[in-house]
């Protein structure tokens, strides 16, 4: 229906993814005698191949595993938070179209009813992924003893770490304000809302600031170094 007033079109809030080729052969001189294995000759038996690591470069390729498993969970949270915050994008967009007419009060009910049934599915992925993420210690800092490649991963890492940050602040926001929205609408069904209307023009109303700052956000990340 249409509110009064301010013309915005609103409904009751309901809570209705080396492969070694033949070796070359040359002439051999093979005596017909038969004779016996030759046991090793100490320098032979010596003659083996010392690792080349040591304690300083293998703890360099730890930490910098463990970098890349943290900024790789931060990665997740930021793939479920791009799903949750578009559908409460889609949600407010639908109230913002009917009001201008751009689509009608039952379209808009429509796209209401579609990214609420997503609502509740969209906040346990996201926990899920945020739950994974903060438990994980991971640092990207330069480590001793660390190689050249070693040291570039790690900087490449660290740096994709900072452009997650910016990302991952806006994405609790927009995430916040979806979970609000759907707590009050599931408070409604139950009889605990008595405007319901109200509670969600005011969401509506304030849920821009967030949205957008979200986007922005994820529109500047997309130039961060690869982990």
């Amino acid at each position: 229906m249409l509110l009064g007033g301010g013309g915005l079109a609103a409904v009751k809030l309901w809570p209705d993814a080396t492969a070694a080729g033949p070796t070359p052969t040359s002439a051999l001189t093979v005596s017909s005698a038969p004779t016996s294995a030759a046991a090793p000759s100490p320098a032979a038996s010596s003659a083996r191949p010392t690792p080349t690591s040591t304690p300083d470069s293998e703890a360099a390729e730890a930490a910098l595993v463990g970098c890349q498993f943290k900024v790789r969970a931060a990665d997740k949270v930021l793939e479920q938070a791009r799903t949750g915050v578009l559908h409460w994008a889609t949600h407010v967009q639908a109230q913002t179209d009917a009001n201008s007419s751009k689509i009608t009060v039952t379209a808009m009910k429509g796209k209401f009813t579609k990214t609420r049934l997503a609502g509740p599915a969209d906040q346990k992925r996201y926990a899920d992924a945020l739950s994974a993420y903060s438990k994980l210690d991971g640092s990207c800092n330069s480590v001793k003893g660390a190689d050249s490649a070693t040291d570039d991963a790690l900087a490449d890492c660290k740096d994709r770490a900072e452009d997650q940050k910016p990302v991952l602040a806006a994405a609790a926001n927009g995430m916040k304000d979806w979970r609000t929205h759907l707590a009050a609408m599931q408070r409604s069904k139950e009889g605990h809302v008595d405007d319901a209307q109200g509670v969600w023009i005011a969401a509506w109303r304030a849920a821009p600031p967030h949205i957008n700052a979200y986007k922005k956000a994820a529109k500047d990340f997309e130039d961060a170094p690869s982990c």
